[in-house]
């Protein structure tokens, strides 16, 4: 009896014994073990905002003379025009005219004393007939262009007020290239600014349009 006492306890002993030093499958892995199976991170960072060059501002019906500037300096598809909402302006205009016949005769005139930044105003609004001589954001610019036109025995032109829309051109993936050909291209409207900031995201272009008048 004695002898079969000792033998199971051997036998519970080695059984224990065998239990303790079995590999434990669930047991957390260690943190380096867990680095190694997540890695980095796949998530890549965000790419910098990219900077944008924007050239402003101006009233809706003078932008056919920047237009015009902006195909002058081979920048064609460079530049984007966006709309900044109704902004009031100092006018620099004749006041409507009869008829047609007395526009021409008008513009003739403007024409032999070497004024040639103008635009007939045409439609069925109360300025047909008008001839826009410019628009200014301070009175002290629009003024100055009327001193300069009475100058040239201009004497019909008068300043007056509008609310028209504002627009800015932008340069998106701007370079040192592109930003000295836009300065040369400001000096042309030197009541123009330009600015550099983070392109908008998202933000709508626009074209030629219809623009609301007061």
């Amino acid at each position: 009896m004695r002898a079969l006492f000792f033998l199971l306890l051997f036998i519970n002993l080695v059984f224990a014994l065998y239990i303790q030093l079995e590999p434990d499958e669930s047991r957390a892995p260690l943190p380096s073990e867990l680095q190694a199976k997540t890695g980095p991170s796949s998530e890549a960072a965000p790419p910098p905002p990219s900077i944008c060059l924007e050239w402003e501002a101006f009233a809706k019906p003078d932008v056919v003379h920047v237009e015009a500037a902006i195909s002058r300096h081979n920048l064609d598809g460079k530049l984007k025009s966006r709309t900044m909402g109704m902004v009031p302006y100092y006018w620099v205009h004749i006041p409507p005219l009869t008829n047609k016949q007395h526009v021409e005769r008008k513009i003739g005139e403007l024409k032999r004393r070497d004024i040639t930044t103008y635009q007939i105003v045409e439609g069925d609004s109360k300025w047909n007939n008008a001839i826009s001589l410019g628009f200014f954001e301070k009175i002290e610019d629009a003024r100055a262009l009327l001193a300069a036109l009475r100058t040239k025995r201009v004497v019909s032109a008068i300043i007056g007020a509008r609310n028209v829309e504002q627009v800015k051109f932008v340069a998106e993936n701007s370079s040192s290239d592109l930003e000295g050909r836009l300065e040369k291209l400001k000096a042309e409207f030197p009541n123009s600014r330009i600015t550099k900031t983070t392109c908008e995201r998202g933000a709508g272009t626009h074209g030629k349009g219809n623009t609301a008048e007061q």
